[in-house]
């Protein structure tokens, strides 16, 4: 007996292995076994099992030496899945088969948890005329077969208890239930709510900071099909449900849904869309404010919109004010807002500012000639942070290299260097100066990631009003529902509006709504812009609290100048020492192109010239109908030994 096995490196390519007799009961595809790779005993997955050899008999195969598993630990969607996630976003089957199947020899199935209990509820439910409609829309799909439903409208229409009483449904005719949240700050907020409803035995939550043995039982649990209610960011999409009975997703805009720093790449938002359907699930995205994607997918009639507008708490119309970015004391901060930061510290309401650029400086630049202190690795402008021990350092936020503030200026060789531009930590030693009598936190990335838990307290604080202001990126705004917040400033919307990203201006509609909307059950709600120029952005709606037709507008735009929705997007980064070999791999990868794509764009420049290595990327346009075969044959491109190619289907990042 013969196997073919794949390991969890970046070859898209099986490999052939003698199955032993004693082990030839034991083998089947999907389960984990050690075999010779190289100078090693590598884990690696089963994909096929056969009688015959395709490799020549002149060539002696090793043998598997063992077994990890006594069943696979995935179901029968294994497979599909990893061929619908290299379809739709290329890379190595081996890797995309390690992200769905743990290679660590001690994930084994446990024995199943006691039978399931419910903790006991309330059977009446007070409901809109929106959440009847869409529990008896959700319900009647449950009886059948696969169906997905956006449930769009403002904060506080309900959209949330219904899910949970579609999940509630669902756990107690045993089936298992996933909602899926943009991050660990939401996760974090929803998972109390879900444990008090569902019971914490019967709820689990995935994400990147869980404890190991956490996981390890939850893997098991849900891979032995226990009725559960997992919470989960966006790997959640990719565990081994058994019987997915009811899956949401909340905040489906989001751009943390898409995995493109790491491999596999994909978007959970598509991978929930096909998980669903391959169990015949009902799914249901929910948003206040649905991307063009999703908005794309309810013209194709690919999801029903179930409409929520009926507020379930009363309601206020906030105000809107915009101010200049600066004024006499400060560069940060506009007469107007500091005024309205003084009236919520007398009133002792908590305040949220948002700015969406972390460290203490966006930028070190050089006195004598202006250059920027750059990155040696990667080349990106470096940010200065200041740590909790009072120690300050340059970090690039592109690759993660660390460097100190010592720099020799590459350009005049001069010594003097100064931070310019202010990011998150900036603005808190900003606000110490200006306002010494109010307690401020910060809320983003590297807050929630120190030992302090300093992002968790703000988190915390936000909802207590334990804290006078709170300065965050946009992760922050998700952090409002349920605080005591009455006033919200966006510190800078000109940085929101900048860079190559064409979804910039949805993702700022986004943000300013998704503000606004919190805002509303507070009955002296005030959102604050500062812009120095009002007319960077169609504000009409936002004034109006109408998304459609700000939405509307931008699918009218994009489809103008042919952006996805409409289209899509393939990111293909060539990599070399050699500026020859560089353009030589870059030509060939543009006649692969020919034919297949709408319109190649670039070669564009992702790094000094001067650098050791050498990066630049080409962009590729194409329809619905050759997106799949393009993205095929750029996948089994294969460059010169002396270069490398990264390829990043329908990107979010174009820096």
């Amino acid at each position: 007996m013969f196997c073919k096995v794949v390991f969890d490196v970046p070859l898209d390519r099986d490999f052939d292995y003698l199955i032993p007799p004693e082990l030839e009961s034991q083998v089947v595809p999907g389960v984990r076994v050690t075999a010779p790779f190289g100078r090693m005993l590598t884990c690696g997955l089963v994909l096929s099992v056969s009688e015959i050899s395709t490799v020549s008999s002149k060539i002696t195969l090793k043998p598997i030496t063992a077994v990890l598993d006594k069943k696979p630990l995935f179901g029968s969607d294994l497979f599909p899945l990893m061929r619908f996630m290299k379809n739709h976003w290329g890379g190595p089957i081996g890797q995309i088969l390690f992200a769905l199947v743990p290679p660590q020899a001690y994930f084994k199935l446990n024995p199943p948890p006691a039978a399931l209990e419910l903790p006991s509820q309330e059977k009446s439910l007070h409901v809109t005329p929106s959440q009847s409609n869409a529990l008896d829309k959700l319900q009647k799909a449950a009886e059948g077969s696969f169906q997905a439903f956006l449930l769009s409208g403002p904060a506080y229409t309900g959209k949330t208890q219904t899910v949970l009483h579609a999940a509630e449904n669902a756990l107690s005719n045993y089936g298992q239930v996933l909602i899926t949240v943009p991050d660990i700050v939401a996760a974090r907020q929803f998972i109390e709510q879900a444990q008090t409803r569902f019971g914490a035995a019967n709820v689990y939550c995935w994400h990147s900071r869980m404890l190991l043995s956490h996981k390890k039982q939850y893997f098991s649990n849900i891979s032995n099909g226990v009725p559960c209610v997992v919470i989960a960011t966006r790997s959640g999409t990719l565990l081994p449900f058994k019987n997915l009975r009811f899956c949401a997703m909340f905040d489906e805009q989001d751009e943390n849904y898409k995995q493109e720093e790491n491999k596999p790449y994909f978007h959970a938002r598509d991978v929930l869309f096909f998980r669903a359907q391959t169990h015949g699930a009902v799914l249901a995205y929910v948003s206040a404010t649905p991307s063009a994607q999703m908005l794309k997918w309810v013209q194709d009639k690919k999801v029903t919109v179930l409409p929520f507008d009926t507020p379930v708490v009363k309601t206020y119309v906030p105000q809107i004010k915009f101010a200049e970015k600066k004024s006499e004391k400060s560069r940060y901060f506009s007469q107007t807002l500091l005024a309205q930061l003084q009236e919520n510290l007398a009133h002792k309401h908590p305040a949220l500012l948002i700015l969406n650029r972390r460290g203490y400086a966006n930028a070190y630049y050089c006195l004598n000639c202006g250059a920027y202190a750059k990155c040696k690795k990667c080349g990106a402008i470096l940010t200065h942070e200041k740590l909790d021990d009072g120690t300050e350092r340059l970090h690039c936020k592109k690759c993660g290299a660390v460097e100190t503030l010592q720099q020799k200026c590459p350009k005049c060789q001069n010594l003097i260097f100064k931070s310019r531009g202010g990011g998150t930590q900036k603005i808190v030693t900003e606000l110490a100066k200006l306002l010494p009598q109010a307690k401020v936190l910060r809320l983003d990335s590297d807050s929630l990631k120190t030992k302090a838990g300093q992002g968790f307290e703000a988190l915390t604080a936000l909802k207590t009003g334990q804290a006078d202001i709170v300065v965050g990126t946009r992760l922050a705004s998700g952090a409002l529902r349920g605080s005591r917040v009455n006033l919200a400033a966006v510190l800078d919307a000109e940085l929101e509006l900048d860079g190559p990203d064409f979804r910039a201006s949805e993702k700022f509609g986004q943000l300013l709504f998704e503000l606004r909307g919190h805002l509303t059950t507070l009955s002296n709600g005030r959102l604050i812009i500062q812009t120095a120029d009002q007319t960077a952005y169609d504000y009409a709606p936002l004034l109006a609290g109408d998304y459609q037709a700000a939405a509307e507008n931008e699918l009218a735009l994009r489809e103008s100048f042919g952006y996805p929705p409409f289209t899509h997007l393939i990111r293909v980064t060539i990599k070399a020492k050699e500026l020859g070999v560089l353009q030589t791999e870059t030509a060939r990868l543009k006649e692969v192109g020919q034919g297949r794509a709408l319109e190649v764009l670039g070669p564009v420049w992702c790094a000094k010239k001067t650098d050791k290595l050498k990066k630049q990327y080409l962009l590729f346009k194409t329809d619905d109908a050759r997106y799949l075969d393009l993205l095929a044959q750029l996948d089994s491109f294969e460059p010169a030994k002396k270069a490398s190619v990264q390829i990043s289907a329908d990107p979010y990042n174009f820096y």
